[in-house]
């Protein structure tokens, strides 16, 4: 059980509310990132999200556009492997917020996403709270139609809902459900420096031709995973962490 938590495993429904206004809880307001630099690559703060030494609380601010709300069971998900990872002492919070009422857009760039969250985003790092970021987009990514998630930034992801849901529940296809948890927790996997990319390897394991990325097809952090190209691999759930990406996270603070 983790102490203080906001929700626990199994008891999602509980708390995907409204996000508050204000309070002590890491919420600054919209377009008010306060003193923590949130425009860093991804792997920047990988240490702040795995050790307590500095941030003792995480709560990951989970933003949508009107109709592609996440899945609950996939937000439950995230949690779990969260909360097996990473020394939050004082919890770990999935806070789910109001859906966004913006325009459809048919692709995203980098910068729209960026746009996105710098106007809307209300919960930011401060005290010993540290916050991430989990935009659900409609449309498609601009750097390439198949691709289903990204990690943005050190403490920012965006996952392509209207990909996922044309992609997922049909025929031999894999369930919405175990594709929008595979996309979230690989987008996180590169906030928390792997591979190589803030989170030092014990042992060499980058595909290094696909950039920070693990060369176990197997492992949560292959990089087809966060693509339509993976999915039919997807058929028997969510790929884990391998050996060596939990070894490496366990050496640079985490559980």
């Amino acid at each position: 059980m983790v102490a203080r938590a906001w929700w626990r495993v199994g008891l999602l429904s509980a708390v995907l509310a409204v996000l508050p206004a204000c309070g002590q809880d890491g919420t600054t307001g919209p377009g008010s990132p306060g003193s923590y630099a949130n425009d860093r690559a991804p792997g920047a703060s990988a240490r702040d999200f795995l050790t307590a030494a500095t941030y003792d609380r995480l709560v990951v601010e989970v933003q949508y556009v009107a109709g592609f709300q996440p899945n609950s069971a996939a937000l439950q998900a995230l949690q779990s492997f969260l909360a097996a990872r990473l020394n939050k002492p004082q919890g770990i919070e999935v806070r789910l917020g109001a859906a966004l009422q913006i325009a459809h857009k048919a692709t995203y760039s980098d910068a729209d996403v960026r746009a996105l969250e710098k106007q809307y985003r209300t919960v930011y790092t401060t005290g010993t709270t540290l916050a991430a970021y989990l935009l659900y987009l409609d449309g498609a990514y601009a750097g390439g139609s198949n691709v289903l998630g990204i990690s943005y930034n050190n403490t920012s992801m965006a996952v392509f809902s209207e990909q996922i849901n044309a992609n997922t529940g049909g025929a031999l296809q894999p369930s919405r459900t175990v594709v929008e948890t595979t996309v979230a927790e690989h987008e996180f996997g590169h906030l928390l420096g792997l591979v190589n990319n803030g989170t030092a390897m014990q042992v060499e394991h980058q595909d290094e031709p696909n950039g920070q990325h693990c060369d176990n097809p197997n492992c949560l952090m292959y990089y087809a995973v966060r693509t339509t190209d993976f999915l039919s691999n997807l058929l028997n759930g969510v790929p884990p962490l391998d050996q060596h990406c939990l070894d490496d996270l366990k050496a640079n603070g985490g559980k």
